[in-house]
């Protein structure tokens, strides 16, 4: 319940949802190959519906597509593609060295681990948690949170306002090119 007089912060708010529903697609079931079952290395890909959660059933190294539908979601380990584009809610949830690319949404939120390549382009709301080494861009996006969780470089063009959060409570810093930086630039 919201209290008069009390300052209220809607974009920690916004990506703690985020991460609670990409923290729901690991127990989902999924689409195209059946049940979350994407293998290695094939193109998986939903479209044309209302809900699609995918999983990679080799764990590492899946490649999956989400377009044209309500709400996607994809859950992959590491060096994994994930995109999605056309859709009004998409998450995803992976490990080291993937890249995800969502577009042309209503929101977006991952959570992705070290080295993580994450584009969020011509979306209202972009929210990200990513691990060291990470690279985001945000990109005609009415809002852009992103929470590194350890040094990360982010790119926010047309992005208003674009939030970053340090490890440790640190100040993010900005670097000439342009760039955000936890860490150095």
């Amino acid at each position: 319940m919201f209290s008069p007089g009390v300052v209220y912060d809607a974009a920690p708010m916004a990506l703690t949802n985020t991460f609670a529903f990409a923290a729901l697609l690991a127990l989902l079931g999924g689409c195209g190959y059946g049940h979350g079952s994407c293998p290695a290395g094939a193109l998986c890909e939903c479209s044309e519906g209302t809900d699609c959660y995918q999983g990679c059933a080799d764990g590492d190294g899946c490649d999956l597509l989400c377009h044209n539908m309500v709400h996607c979601g994809g859950v992959c380990g590491d060096r994994c593609n994930l995109g999605c584009h056309d859709v009004n809610d998409c998450s995803s949830a992976c490990g080291d060295n993937c890249t995800i690319d969502c577009h042309n949404t209503v929101s977006c939120g991952a959570f992705c681990g070290a080295n993580c390549n994450y584009q969020c382009t011509s979306v209202d709301r972009c929210g990200v948690r990513a691990g060291p080494g990470s690279f985001i861009t945000c990109t005609s996006v009415t809002t852009c949170v992103v929470d590194c969780l350890g040094d990360c470089r982010v790119s926010c063009n047309d992005a208003n306002p674009c939030d970053v959060s340090c490890p440790g409570g640190a100040s993010p810093i900005s670097c000439a090119n342009g760039l955000i930086a936890c860490g150095a630039c």
